[in-house]
């Protein structure tokens, strides 16, 4: 009697890939509802992007998000522009453009590999891609990751026509237009560009150099050298990437090592995310450690291969070493940062599991079927959660919020909180919330943008713009605090206990604008130890906005240095009154009294100080 592994390899590799598409289809379509279109923020501006691509991309001073689409490159959105043109405004729709383009990439991955590997492992390498949970998980969001990731493998397909010499002028065109437009995808696809050069170099494919030279290189060159020219970048992401660079300098060789192999973690994605932390670091570890080996010499093997297979080796370990690296510099890291490198993950893993087990192939087979085993039920456990109240509140959206700011609130708006998102749904002008360090920080940020309401919800991450210390769970835990505390500022006009939304209209003093220029000046002038025109634009200030937290702080400090006790008293005292947990307030006081023997007066603030604490707090404190 046949055995189930018998009856497998029986199937013609016709069959099985059918039945292996057929499988992702429906892993992918389990997982659609996982990510409304919009709640990982950044879909939301591909999709903005992608709208506004043919008017407003390079329309300076627009509105809303039109300011800060340099942070996104232009790769992705115009792929994305004619089907945001034909769905408009059903945007859940999108997510079948990123379930098609990854069953396209399984598609290419099969085509890669046909002759490449032997039948046996070409199988195993397509299903532990297809299979991936990583995979099958992105294949429902709108995000550039999933694009990236075919760009990736269709440039290596390319790549081996044109060193095979088959193809003709259609193999050119699919190399040059995959790494060129890669490149213009995310910063990343530059990792691309230069490991598709280097396997042409190694392989003497001068004719190609020349068309990647033209249509890849010559381009991107021109971009960045213009950029330079003109002291700006079309992306941030360069940003990150230099102040990681900067970051090696200061950090022990082996804590880069430990990032470069959370890097790899990340690669290979067995579990979404890894734990950090020393008991999971070390068991971490000794399981990667085993997984890294087999996957260099899956690469050793590879490599000692005959062409067109070693130079496509060549570039797919290059892939992996750049992007590792760039992960290890990464500040934050995601699962879907890795899905472009997920394939030659696998393909390495199985070539060199086989190798190891030259001699054993069933016991290759047994510790493969047991991975895409643990694969399965792991996306069996994703499925269950995407169906169920345990939905993370950062992949779900507030629809009946949204239809409420649309109706309810004028066309003019402009709301602070989820910018984006607010944007695409109701065609407000959004603002993502701010990294200020205290509130009052945060009210000039709202009145410089002439922000008119704010939107609170439950999830634990900022719409944009990055936090202060890096944290961003904390920096919007303070500025809710702030919205919630501060009534003469924010008055509720709506709330959903279901959404756990709260929609709050914004009314700021009307000439705090006015007072925060004055209190900048004042600033200046202290760090010029010039006291006399600090102490006139903090008058000024509190001229214009009597209850000025931080010019009443500032003013109490000249006061303080001038030896004016009584002159600080004043300021301090209504600083507290108007903000009662400001700890340095609250201690800058009692100090002063204690200092004047008025002992029982401090002991008094400082009861008052710690009544407080429970309010919101003015500063961002130190993070939990």
């Amino acid at each position: 009697m046949k055995t189930l592994v018998d009856r497998l390899r029986g199937v013609s590799d016709d069959a099985f890939f059918r039945l292996l598409l057929l499988a992702a289809a429906a892993g992918a379509a389990l997982l659609q509802a996982r990510y409304d279109v919009g709640s990982i923020n950044d879909d939301a501006n591909f999709v903005l992007l992608a709208k506004f691509l043919g008017d407003r991309l390079f329309t300076p001073g627009g509105a809303g998000f039109a300011k800060v689409f340099a942070h996104f490159m232009p790769g992705y959105p115009l792929f994305l522009a004619p089907f945001t043109a034909v769905f408009e405004p059903h945007w859940a729709w999108l997510r079948l453009t990123t379930a098609a383009v990854s069953l396209a990439t399984v598609y290419g991955w099969w085509r890669l590999l046909e002759g490449w590997l032997p039948a046996e492992q070409r199988r195993w390498a397509t299903l532990l891609y297809a299979l991936h949970p990583v995979f099958l998980l992105c294949s429902g969001m709108v995000m550039a990751d999933p694009f990236l990731a075919g760009l990736f493998v269709f440039a290596l397909l390319g790549l081996r026509r044109v060193l095979e010499g088959t193809g003709g002028v259609w193999a050119y065109a699919l190399l040059c237009a995959a790494a060129a437009w890669a490149v213009w995808t995310k910063p990343i696809g530059l990792v691309l560009a230069l490991a598709l050069t280097a396997a042409l170099l190694a392989g003497k494919a001068w004719k190609a150099l020349r068309y990647t030279a033209l249509l890849v290189w010559l381009p991107w060159l021109a971009a960045g050298v213009s950029a330079f020219l003109r002291d700006q970048s079309h992306t941030d992401y360069t940003g990150y990437l230099l102040r990681g660079l900067a970051a090696l300098a200061q950090q022990s060789f082996l804590e880069r090592a430990y990032n470069s192999l959370h890097a790899y973690i990340l690669l290979y994605g067995f579990t979404l995310p890894w734990p950090r932390g020393t008991a999971f670091d070390l068991a971490g570890a000794l399981a990667i450690a085993a997984v890294l080996g087999l996957g260099a010499k899956g690469l050793h093997g590879l490599l000692s291969g005959p062409t067109p297979g070693r130079l496509l080796a060549l570039a797919a370990g290059l892939l992996v070493a750049g992007q590792a690296l760039v992960l290890s510099l990464w500040t934050v890291n995601s699962e879907r940062y890795a899905l472009p490198l997920l394939p030659f993950g696998a393909l390495f893993l199985v070539s060199g599991l086989y190798g190891w087990c030259r001699s054993r192939p069933i016991a290759a087979r047994l510790l493969l079927a047991g991975t895409a085993l643990g694969f399965l039920i792991h996306t069996g456990l994703l499925v269950r959660e995407t169906h169920s109240a345990l939905r993370a509140p950062e992949s779900r959206l507030y629809f009946r919020t949204l239809a409420w700011i649309r109706a309810e609130t004028p066309p003019e708006s402009r709301f602070a909180g989820n910018g984006p998102l607010i944007d695409l749904y109701t065609g407000r002008s959004g603002y993502g919330l701010s990294a200020a360090v205290n509130a009052d920080v945060f009210f000039s940020y709202l009145a410089g943008l002439r922000v008119t309401h704010a939107l609170v919800d439950d999830r634990g991450v900022l719409a944009a713009q990055g936090s202060y210390l890096n944290n961003q769970a904390w920096q919007k835990a303070m500025e809710k605090g702030w919205i919630r505390g501060h009534p003469r500022v924010f008055q509720k006009i709506y709330a959903d206990p279901v959404e756990k939304t709260e929609v709050y209209r914004v009314t700021l003093p009307a000439r705090w604008a006015e007072a925060a220029g004055f209190y900048a000046q004042a600033e200046r002038d202290l760090r010029g130890s010039d006291l006399a025109a600090a102490d006139a634009n903090l008058r000024r200030a509190l001229a214009e906005v009597p209850d000025f937290p931080s010019a009443l702080m500032a003013l109490a400090s000249v006061e303080l240095v001038r030896r004016n006790a009584a002159g600080a008293e004043r300021p301090l005292r209504r600083v507290l009154e108007v903000e009662p947990n400001f700890p340095r307030a609250t201690q800058l006081l009692a100090g002063l009294l204690d200092s004047q023997g008025r002992k029982s007066e401090a002991d008094r603030v400082r009861a008052a100080g710690l009544a407080a604490l429970s309010a919101a707090p003015f500063e961002v404190g130190a993070r939990p």
